[in-house]
């Protein structure tokens, strides 16, 4: 009895091993598809990031047909709806209430007049005949009643709906009131647009830089004079590029690899070259008044602040910049000014204003500054 039982201890604690055991390859399991996942967001976040920054150089150049959008908008009224069929609607819910005690009052009379007429109980006939005149002087009442109660309800139901049609024939006044005014500035600002008057110009390039799809921030000073535009970009720092490589191995595992200073500076070069023909673009296909101008890439190093490229160009120039396979190709085409070390760094130099403005007054130069930057998913 004694070895029985110690056979039974033993095959419990086995058991209870193969349970533990269990647990802990569990454990491992979902350690591992955890793993496995914290691995493929990140080679995924890296791709994302050199998506993003490649995608910068796809350039286009498409002006804005200003003629078109001069075609003034229709105006579409809503219609009011037909509400003839509430008032019957609400004329027959009235009625409703009123069938069944009218049934009752008619049935009670007739069975009065029954009686009246069929008996010869002079009891009878006097409680059947006073039946017979109270139940008509309440069948008159309530009939009375009834019209005066669906006489009510009818009117106030109409004019209800006469109050809703004069509210909303005001609301339609006033939206096509609200869409003409509206026509009439959108028009108004096209027209100050096309003949260069500069609050419209610079209200344009803001509500178009500001809304650009950089997906880190931009800075951009534009300054007027005589209609030529001076446009310093700020771009964002090199440590936006990222310095090593990432590739997914067969086992699920990043492997990363450092790139070159070289790659690191071409590939900033590149996104520079990009963001400032992204920015000139944006800006000569929104305002038409613009023929030549200068742009200068700027950076900012801590105190520093440095011109790395200045170009000049009009806008058939950066038309055919546009068209180029990336931001290196259109500097080229745009013959720009820029100098780079053997490693492809951009070595800063000083730069002069646009020379259509030599000793020209500070004060009448005008300025804006925007801001870009749209968080792109």
């Amino acid at each position: 009895m004694a070895r029985k039982k110690d056979d039974q201890g033993v095959r419990t604690q086995t058991g209870a091993r193969q349970d533990k055991g269990k647990v802990y390859v569990d454990e491992l399991y979902f350690r591992h598809v955890d793993q496995m996942e914290r691995w493929r967001q990140e080679y995924e976040h890296s791709q994302s990031v050199e998506n993003a920054l490649s995608g910068i150089s796809k350039l286009d150049y498409e002006e804005v047909d200003y003629a078109s959008l001069k075609v003034r908008n229709p105006w579409v009224e809503r219609t009011v709806p037909d509400c003839s069929g509430v008032v019957e609607k609400v004329r027959v819910e009235e009625e409703r209430k009123y069938v069944m005690p009218i049934i009752m009052h008619t049935g009670l009379l007739l069975i009065f007049l029954i009686v009246l007429l069929a008996s010869s109980n002079v009891i009878a006939l006097w409680m059947s005949g006073i039946g017979v005149v109270t139940l008509l002087v309440l069948l008159v009442m309530l009939l009375q009643r009834r019209h005066q109660e669906i006489e009510r309800i009818v009117i106030e139901k109409q004019k209800e709906i006469d109050d809703w049609i004069e509210n909303e024939e005001r609301l339609i006044k006033e939206e096509k009131e609200k869409h003409e005014h509206e026509e009439d500035e959108r028009i108004k600002a096209i027209e100050r647009l096309l003949a260069g008057d500069i609050a419209a110009i610079f209200a344009k390039i803001d509500q178009v830089l500001a809304a650009a799809p950089f997906p880190f921030h931009v800075s951009v000073d534009i300054a007027v004079y005589m209609n030529i535009p001076s446009v310093k970009i700020w771009f964002p720092p090199k440590s936006i590029i990222p310095t090593q490589i990432c590739s997914l191995q067969s086992s699920g595992r990043p492997s990363f690899q450092e790139k070159e200073m070289r790659t690191i500076n071409k590939q900033y070069f590149e996104l520079c070259a990009a963001i400032s023909m992204r920015v000139m673009s944006l800006i000569y296909t929104h305002v038409p008044s613009f023929g030549m101008g200068y742009i200068y890439g700027m950076s900012k190093e801590g105190r520093n602040t440095e011109c790395l490229f200045t170009g000049k160009l009009d806008r058939s120039i950066l038309e055919a910049a546009c068209n180029a396979a990336n931001g290196l190709a259109a500097l080229q085409i745009l013959k720009a000014t820029f100098d780079c070390d053997t490693s492809l760094s951009l070595v800063p130099f000083e730069f002069d204003d646009p020379v259509e403005w030599d000793n020209v007054e500070i004060k009448l130069v005008r300025n804006v500054h925007v801001d870009c930057f749209k968080n792109v998913s």
